[in-house]
């Protein structure tokens, strides 16, 4: 729940195989970035959209940026 009192959608943790080395990693909603040599996959690639930046909880609001 957020600070407004909605209730948050709650993240899938979800595995691949990284496209680089191999290793599998394991990252949100088809998110992934591995540890071992840096490939991150492009954020197009995940299951669900990304939040605005008014939807993120630590948002300061326009007159911080």
């Amino acid at each position: 729940m957020d600070s407004s009192g909605r209730v948050l959608p709650t993240p899938e943790i979800t595995t691949t195989p990284c496209r680089r080395c191999g290793t599998v990693v394991a990252g949100l909603n088809g998110r992934y970035a591995c540890g071992v040599c840096g490939w991150v996959n492009p954020w197009w690639e995940g299951s669900n959209t990304l939040p605005t930046a008014e939807e993120d909880p630590d948002w300061p609001g326009p007159d911080e940026e």
